[in-house]
């Protein structure tokens, strides 16, 4: 069965991320508070894939299988039984606490919770959210489809098993990924 990521966020990042992540045999799962931002960026990852087959850098079959991967959720029922939640919403950590926190609930043990943040720390959030083992970042360059690195940052408390966990799906997403330390701007 394959794998399901929660990608909370639909702008640029949110979208680029769930890009890479369809393309590479994930189901995802896309959740913003504006349900017309998800649906213009589901159709704009098709646009994208529809673009790669043009040029020959994605077979066609390809190329609806990972469009078909692509579905707008919201709700509890956008969290239950998914392995990996990303967030890529604005760099606020108010806004970044409130959406893992009302995520935490519904997800099923062992779900990694990634922040995409650059600049905010991540064992800030896990200990805001009462978890701070299960928090790790996964920080995607812009723009994610082109950039290949991607930076984990584990918190003083993220579970190493997790983290090596972020790590081996970024690399399985075709990144460059590197660990980084737990600070502003981060390397």
């Amino acid at each position: 069965m394959p794998e399901t990521t929660t990608i909370i966020g639909a702008g640029t990042m949110g979208a680029g991320i769930a890009q890479v992540a369809a393309r590479h045999g994930w189901n995802v799962r896309l959740v913003d508070v504006d349900a017309g931002l998800v649906a213009a960026a589901i159709a704009g990852i098709g646009r994208r894939f529809d673009r790669l087959v043009e040029k020959g850098r994605l077979g066609a079959d390809e190329a609806a299988a990972a469009t078909a991967r692509l579905t707008a959720a919201a709700g509890a029922d956008a969290y239950t039984d998914t392995d990996l939640v990303i967030e890529a919403v604005v760099e606020r950590l108010e806004v970044k606490n409130a959406v893992f926190s009302a995520a935490l609930p519904h997800l099923k043990p062992g779900a990694i919770l990634a922040t995409n943040t650059s600049s905010l720390s991540v064992g800030a959030m896990g200990d805001a959210i009462g978890c701070p083992e299960r928090v790790v970042g996964m920080h995607f360059f812009n723009p994610v489809p082109l950039m290949p690195l991607v930076e984990i940052i584990s918190g003083e408390r993220t579970d190493a098993d997790l983290a090596d966990r972020a790590f081996a799906i970024a690399e399985g997403w075709g990144k460059i990924v590197v660990r980084a330390n737990d600070t502003p701007g981060v390397i």
